[in-house]
């Protein structure tokens, strides 16, 4: 996948890949609108934006992610991007992906090339996220918060742009059972929102169309 820059580059432009996608109700139609279960569900949106950091490795390109701290108290211990919510002086999203990739992993905003935007993912628990585009310079001074992450790891982009690494698994709440997106890497179970947001990079990592 030698012209993976090239893909994100033509790809990440076009008017499909902004459109929102709101994941539960994307793979669950069957159960909106289900007050049993989107009890437990937000409407009230929160806006938030997440880096998704693409290092461009001697050995090939790789995305960075993290293992949130169990003190978390929201999402611990889960498979995330370095991100969070909106602040009111950040200027646009990616600013605000900026910044929390600052705080979380240490990348300074000056090692970042901003490629673009997927469009808004909404997650269950009220998150409205803009995922960033960005590549980081490998030089990086890159260093877990302890505070907010537990580990930082990283997954080579060929394995993200296979498609068939990118899956449903069933789950059941009070008896309803729903389907989550799901992306399994060796010992890191990634699934949710971020597993939606790896699944939607891996369509802008399909090969460009040929005019």
């Amino acid at each position: 996948m030698d012209d993976w820059l090239d893909r994100l580059d033509k790809n990440l432009a076009r008017s499909t890949t902004q459109r929102v996608r709101a994941l539960f109700a994307e793979i669950n139609p069957h159960l909106v609108g289900d007050k049993r279960f989107e009890s437990r569900w937000s409407n009230k949106r929160q806006e938030a934006a997440v880096l998704v950091p693409i290092l461009n490795r001697a050995d090939g390109p790789t995305v960075l992610m993290t293992v949130r701290s169990s003190d978390m108290p929201s999402h611990a211990g889960q498979i995330s991007f370095p991100g969070g919510k909106a602040h009111a002086e950040d200027r646009d999203r990616i600013e605000t992906a900026l910044r929390e990739a600052r705080e979380e992993v240490n990348i300074p905003p000056a090692s970042v090339r901003v490629v673009g935007t997927l469009g808004v993912h909404e997650g269950g628990l009220g998150f409205s996220v803009t995922p960033v585009v960005g590549i980081v310079d490998p030089a990086a001074p890159i260093r877990a918060c302890p505070r907010e992450v537990a580990e930082i790891f990283e997954t080579p982009l060929a394995w993200i742009a296979d498609l068939s690494n990118h899956t449903l698994e069933d789950r059941e709440h009070d008896g309803i059972k729903y389907r989550m997106f799901a992306s399994p890497y060796e010992r890191f179970h990634i699934w949710g929102l971020t597993a939606g947001i790896l699944r939607s990079l891996a369509e802008v990592l399909q090969p460009v169309d040929k005019p």
